[in-house]
């Protein structure tokens, strides 16, 4: 049998997205449909991968290949894709009658293999079933190819419509969800949907079958890295959730006592009252706006009566947002994004320079004092909101 590095590191894949797709499946914590839908996505490229293995390493041949093994999984590929998208962009809706003809193309694929499967077996004149089913794979192959590539481009349509959605919208209960990540899942998906393109008209124009390692060894690392990022995402999302329904519960907020200028008063009615510091989309210029003042105007108040620039202001407001949550015994296993995400900072690394520059300490320094350790700078700031 033909083993080599290559066809070994596809099996590697193979049996990590099969044990992730079982680990998923028997898992009351990933019970969201978004997950379970990534978890199918990833058996399918899994069990994909698995066919062509199981041929390519001599296991078994050409013809056992198409008459007993062969399943259209590519087929798959693009519906649970699609699944998946919208169930992580919209969990709360139902998937359209719509989406699920999406499935048919499987359906069509699978019952004319089965159909080949069965004149085979009953060896119903070969060689005229042979010159009717040979152009199915390579229909089959480009089908899947066209149809991945319409859902890659739906998927980010929706995912650019959700975040122009998001940006007007924020309430307590609804936060923005920072949807970069996906973004860049679906480019690198379709840059791959075009190396795929060429890799099988090479195959099956030039005949160069060889070439196709490099779709498995692509596939392969992806089964990882959607697998890996999509359970990372959805944890961080749930943390996000209990973290958001014990500040709704609880009212937190830092406490502010009423100032003497009257567009301070405003202003922390606007950012601490309503909590709009937990918009990571705030700007100066939306305050403003909101405000019924100009930018400057606004920011000269605010460097005068509070002593700080707007920046600063808002991001001491958002560290003691965040302190709540490191200090508090629930949250002591949630991830520091989770926590600086649902405080309103954008990503991790506004968080730790944020915090770091307001405590002089990192937040898992912080974290691991027990909230113990206070930077001099951040005892004023809390003073002057009382």
């Amino acid at each position: 049998m033909n083993f080599n590095i290559f066809n070994s590191l596809i099996l590697a894949g193979i049996l990590q997205g099969i044990v992730f797709g079982f680990i998923v499946a028997f898992s009351k914590k990933y019970n969201a449909a978004a997950t379970r839908f990534l978890a199918a996505l990833i058996v399918v490229f899994s069990l994909n991968n698995l066919q062509y293995y199981l041929y390519d390493i001599g296991l078994i041949d050409e013809q056992a290949f198409f008459s007993y093994v062969f399943v259209p999984y590519q087929l798959l590929v693009a519906p649970l894709l699609l699944f998946y998208g919208l169930k992580m962009l919209y969990p709360d809706k139902k998937l359209s009658f719509g989406n699920k003809l999406l499935l048919v193309p499987f359906g069509i694929g699978l019952l004319l293999t089965t159909t080949y499967k069965i004149l085979f077996a009953i060896k119903f004149e070969l060689q005229s079933v042979d010159a009717i089913f040979d152009p199915l794979q390579g229909l089959i192959e480009f089908s899947s190819i066209i149809l991945y590539q319409s859902v890659l481009m739906f998927i980010y349509l929706q995912v650019l419509q959700v975040e122009n959605g998001q940006i007007s919208r924020f309430t307590l209960s609804t936060r923005i969800e920072p949807l970069s990540w996906f973004k860049n899942i679906l480019i690198v998906f379709f840059v791959v949907s075009f190396l795929w393109i060429c890799v099988a008209v090479l195959s099956y124009v030039y005949d160069y079958e060889n070439i196709y390692y490099v779709i498995w060894i692509i596939l392969a690392v992806m089964i990882y890295w959607l697998g890996y990022v999509g359970i990372y995402k959805f944890g961080i999302q749930q943390e996000r959730k209990e973290i958001r329904n014990y500040s709704i519960k609880h009212a937190v907020s830092p406490i502010v006592a009423k100032q003497k200028n009257e567009h301070i008063l405003a202003l922390e009615n606007l950012l601490v009252g309503q909590k709009r510091f937990l918009d990571s989309t705030i700007t100066l210029d939306k305050i403003a706006d909101e405000l019924n003042l100009s930018k400057s105007h606004l920011s000269r108040i605010i460097n005068n009566e509070l002593k700080i620039g707007f920046p600063d202001y808002l991001n001491k407001l958002r560290v003691e947002e965040a302190k709540i949550y490191l200090n508090h015994p629930d949250f002591l296993n949630y991830t520091l994004v989770a926590i600086g995400l649902e405080s309103g900072f954008n990503s991790k690394s506004t968080f730790n320079n944020a915090f770091k520059k307001i405590t002089g300490v990192t937040p898992s320094e912080y974290k691991k004092s027990g909230g113990t350790i206070e930077n001099i700078e951040n005892e004023d700031f809390k003073e002057s909101l009382v």
